[in-house]
């Protein structure tokens, strides 16, 4: 099997952590990556911004040429906003098999990073949809007619670096990790004016937040400084994104697999991956945050909580690397491919 996978090779995209699996799943794997087909320039910047797709002319021609030099078998496109329904219809005129993740969503796009219409247009030219969410899945099989897969997200903790991150000092405070919007300004504004202290790491926080005594703004972390602060707080503030909603996000696996204590936004699916109250606790609504805020910092042990969200991550295996060998599976599945 020849597998072109399309997307982001930046350590922190997705794309990464199935690159690095599928790479010794047996097959044969090239990777194309858009970004280095479209030229940063300001007026390109502009182009972006008002919708307009010239600046992605080069990264569809040049997929194009790369499906006829490597001739592969499918092409797994993440996301896929560069890609044009014109260049979709010239792959599958090739009799290549389209299959298709996107991590934010194809119908609620609320950045430009989200891509415009033709994320939505090329919906129905892909033969395989991975889909985060349970309700997209559903969604997209019933409109179009398409097989869909679930593919959760998942985390990547090795032994090592998870030993070093569970022997970190724990801090009483409340932690949250990711970038800013209103939503998560706000939520966080009334958890400090009501008393209660929050620490927060991501890019341009100080745009959204103004001084507080009982908040602490630092820097995005990543790679094992990222796993010590999942770890270290007492309380690891979860709060989705408008598509997340009712069904999960990165953070969902990512701070359980750390021993991490998760306070997250109620949904099936969180339910489906964590028991409630005894490996991550689930909010309903802004005042039942400041609640459980409260009773996790007050309580005097949560040994058992931290074991408890470990052991459940690793037992159900949420790794990346059963998600990566869990889409192969998938896709020799709904493509009738021979298994490798």
């Amino acid at each position: 099997m020849r597998l072109l996978l399309v997307g982001s090779t930046a350590p922190w995209a997705i794309e990464h952590h199935y690159i690095r699996h599928l790479s010794t799943a047996g097959i044969e794997l090239e990777v194309f990556s858009p970004s280095q087909y479209i030229a940063r320039t300001m007026m390109n910047r502009f182009l972006l911004r008002m919708g307009s797709a010239r600046p992605y002319k080069a990264a569809n021609e040049m997929l194009l040429r790369t499906a006829d030099r490597f001739r592969p078998d499918f092409i797994w496109i993440f996301k896929g906003l560069e890609f044009s329904p014109e260049t979709l219809m010239s792959l599958k005129q090739r009799q290549i098999k389209l299959v298709n993740y996107n991590p934010d969503h194809p119908f609620i796009r609320t950045s430009v990073s989200h891509g415009g219409k033709n994320i939505e247009d090329c919906v129905p030219l892909y033969d395989l949809h991975f889909c985060y969410s349970r309700v997209l899945a559903t969604r997209i099989e019933e409109e179009y007619g398409i097989a869909t897969e679930w593919l959760p997200f998942g985390f990547e903790l090795d032994d090592a670096t998870f030993e070093h991150a569970s022997k970190v000092e724990e801090i009483r405070r409340i932690g949250f990790v990711g970038n800013p919007d209103r939503l998560r300004a706000r939520i966080i504004r009334q958890l400090a004016e009501n008393g209660l202290p929050v620490d927060v790491f991501g890019h341009h926080w100080k745009k959204h937040l103004r001084k507080h005594q009982n908040i602490n703004v630092f820097d995005a972390v990543y790679d094992n400084k990222f796993w010590e602060i999942i770890r270290r707080y007492r309380v690891q503030l979860n709060i989705f994104r408008p598509h997340n909603a009712g069904s999960h996000n990165m953070r969902t696996f990512e701070i359980p697999a750390a021993g991490g204590i998760m306070l997250a936004p109620d949904s099936p699916e969180h339910r489906y991956f964590f028991r409630a109250d005894k490996e991550a606790f689930f909010y309903r609504s802004e005042e039942e945050i400041e609640q459980y805020c409260r009773h996790l910092l007050a309580m005097d042990d949560v040994g058992d909580i931290r074991e408890n969200a470990r052991h459940r991550s690793m037992r159900e295996e949420y790794t990346y690397w059963d998600r990566a060998h869990l889409s192969l599976n998938a896709i020799q599945k709904t493509l009738q491919f021979d298994e490798c």
